[in-house]
C-alpha cells in the first residue's frame, strides 16, 4: 500500500513540474522581442559560468558630492579591459562597513580627484590649494589602512597616488606652478589628455620599469599637485624633467604601485604601454585570490595536525 502511495505521490510532482515548466515557457514566449534577446543572452552566459575561470574583483574608489556617488567610466572600462571585474566602492566613514568591502576584494584602485587635506599631513593649507573634500579623504584613508593590513594589492592613479603617500606617512607640494617655478612643463592638460603632456625617466630595476618594459615613455598630466616627501617604506621610481614624481611603488614589502598620469584615458583610447598598469593590477589581485582562497584551508589543516 505504501508502494502504491509513493508512486502516486511522484506521479503528482512530476505532473505538477512539467505543468510549472509549460507556464514558465509560456511566459517566455510572451516577452517583447527586445526582452527576451537579452534574457537568453544573460541565460547563454550563465551555462558558461563554471567553464570560465574567476576574475579578479577591484574595488574602485568614488567621489560623494552633493549627495552624487561619481566616478569616470575610464577607470572601470579599463580594469574590464584587463580583465578584472569592475566594483565601485561607495564612500562612508564607517571602518566596519569597509572592512566588510575589503574582505570582497581581491584588489583596491584609488582614483584621481580632489585635492588633499593638508591637515592629513601636517601642512597649512596653501593660497593655492584647490577644491578638498573631507568625506572623499576619510573614505580613502580608512579604505586604505583595511587594505594594506590585509596585504592587498593597492595601485592609484593621480590622487591615489598623492593619497597613498599621505596615508603612508608623505607630504606634497600642494602647488606645482608656485612651488617649481623654474618649470616650463604643462603639467595640468585642459583638452581630452590622450596625447602626451610631457616624457618621463623611470628608474631602471624597479618593478615599476619591469610592469612597463622601458625606461622612457610619454604621460598625459592633469594634476597641480604632486609627491614633495615620499613616505618611508614607498620609493620613487618615475621622474619628470623637472623634477616632480610621476611614478612611486612600495615592493617588496608591500603590493603598491601608483602613477602620477592617468593611464585610463589611454588604455581606452588604444594605447599599447599603459594597459600594462591594469595588466599588471590584474595580476597581483590573482595572486592575493589564490593566497586567500588557500589560507583558510592551511589554518584547518594545521588544526588537525594538533
Amino acid at each position: 500500500m505504501k508502494k502504491i502511495f509513493m508512486l502516486i505521490f511522484i506521479a503528482c510532482m512530476m505532473v505538477a513540474q512539467h505543468s510549472a515548466a509549460q507556464r514558465v515557457s509560456q511566459q517566455t514566449h510572451r516577452l517583447p522581442p527586445k526582452l527576451a534577446i537579452l534574457y537568453a543572452r544573460a541565460d547563454s552566459i550563465s551555462k558558461l559560468k563554471a567553464k570560465t575561470r574567476r576574475k579578479p574583483v577591484i574595488g574602485i574608489t568614488t567621489t560623494l558630492k552633493n549627495n552624487v556617488l561619481a566616478l569616470g567610466h575610464n577607470y572601470a572600462k579599463a580594469v574590464s579591459m584587463a580583465g578584472g571585474i569592475p566594483y565601485l566602492i561607495a564612500s562612508t566613514d564607517d571602518p566596519q562597513e569597509l572592512n566588510t568591502v575589503v574582505g570582497l576584494l581581491d584588489g583596491l584602485l584609488m582614483t584621481g580627484g580632489p585635492d588633499v587635506d593638508p591637515a592629513y599631513y601636517g601642512h597649512e593649507r596653501h593660497p593655492q590649494l584647490g577644491e578638498v573634500n573631507d568625506d572623499r579623504d576619510v573614505f580613502e584613508l580608512l579604505l586604505f589602512k583595511a587594505a594594506l593590513k590585509k596585504g592587498m594589492p593597492i595601485f592609484g592613479i593621480c590622487r591615489g597616488l598623492q593619497m597613498i603617500n599621505v596615508a603612508m606617512g608623505g607630504t606634497l607640494w600642494q602647488d606645482i606652478p608656485s612651488d617649481f617655478p623654474q618649470s616650463e612643463l604643462c603639467h595640468r592638460q585642459t583638452d581630452d589628455s590622450t596625447t602626451p603632456a610631457h616624457d618621463i625617466s623611470i628608474v631602471p630595476g624597479t618593478v615599476t620599469a619591469k610592469v612597463f618594459g622601458l625606461t622612457h615613455t610619454g604621460v598625459n598630466s592633469r594634476h597641480h599637485q604632486c609627491i614633495k616627501d615620499i613616505a618611508p617604506e614607498l620609493k620613487i621610481t618615475a621622474w619628470s624633467p623637472d623634477s616632480v614624481p610621476e611614478m612611486m611603488e612600495g615592493y617588496p614589502r608591500y603590493p603598491i604601485l601608483a602613477v602620477q598620469s592617468h593611464p585610463e584615458i589611454f588604455t581606452v583610447h588604444g594605447d599599447k604601454v599603459m594597459p600594462r598598469f591594469f595588466g599588471f593590477l590584474i595580476e597581483e589581485a590573482k595572486k592575493y585570490h589564490q593566497k586567500r582562497v588557500a589560507r583558510p584551508v592551511s589554518k584547518r589543516s594545521n588544526k588537525g595536525k594538533k
